[in-house]
């Protein structure tokens, strides 16, 4: 190899050497970015979490936040509203999801017969083959379709009698007190 040869492998080798040198410092430089976006992100996290427990809306060292649902005793199904142990009692079915008139949520809460009163959802899924566009109201399930608001007497796995009036079921209900 003759000297001119050689000058421009060692201007090679140290054009190679500067290049390494300059990805190792990118390296470096990312990393270090990487470590500044987690101490911010870490940052905003604790952040919040503080905030939020001096505002109550984060409340991690009682269990008074930790959600129960109850069961509601008084909820039936079609399916099963005569298998209940009362010999006599009644059945008030109605669309539950119905916000817009709580009449018939009212008029059961409300109740303070002796019967008891079981609810029926109409807007459940486990309830909609049982919804129809007219009332067809027989103790034989198979044939069984309400269309509205509807007050259920049932005695035994019978039902005596029907209501689907608002007038009556009020009537009905209130004459029970």
């Amino acid at each position: 190899m003759n000297k001119k040869q050689m000058l421009k492998e060692q201007k090679r080798i140290k054009k190679e050497k500067k290049e390494a040198s300059q990805l190792f410092t990118d390296d470096k430089e990312v990393y270090n970015i990487f470590k500044i976006a987690l101490g911010v992100i870490i940052f905003l996290a604790l952040s919040y979490v503080i905030v939020n427990i001096f505002k109550g809306n984060l409340n991690i060292f009682n269990k008074k936040n930790v959600a129960t649902e109850e069961i509601d005793s008084t909820m039936v199904m079609v399916g099963t509203m005569f298998n209940k142990s009362d010999t006599e009692y009644y059945v008030l079915a109605y669309d539950m999801s119905d916000e817009i008139n709580p009449y018939y949520a009212a008029l059961a809460g409300n109740y303070n017969g002796e019967k008891t009163l079981y609810k029926l959802d109409l807007s459940s899924g486990f309830n909609s083959n049982y919804v129809g566009k007219e009332s067809n109201i027989t103790s034989d399930l198979s044939k069984f379709k309400l269309n509205g608001p509807t007050l259920l007497v049932i005695k035994g796995d019978k039902i005596i009698s029907s209501y689907t009036k608002e007038e009556d079921i009020t009537k009905y209900l209130n004459s029970e007190k």
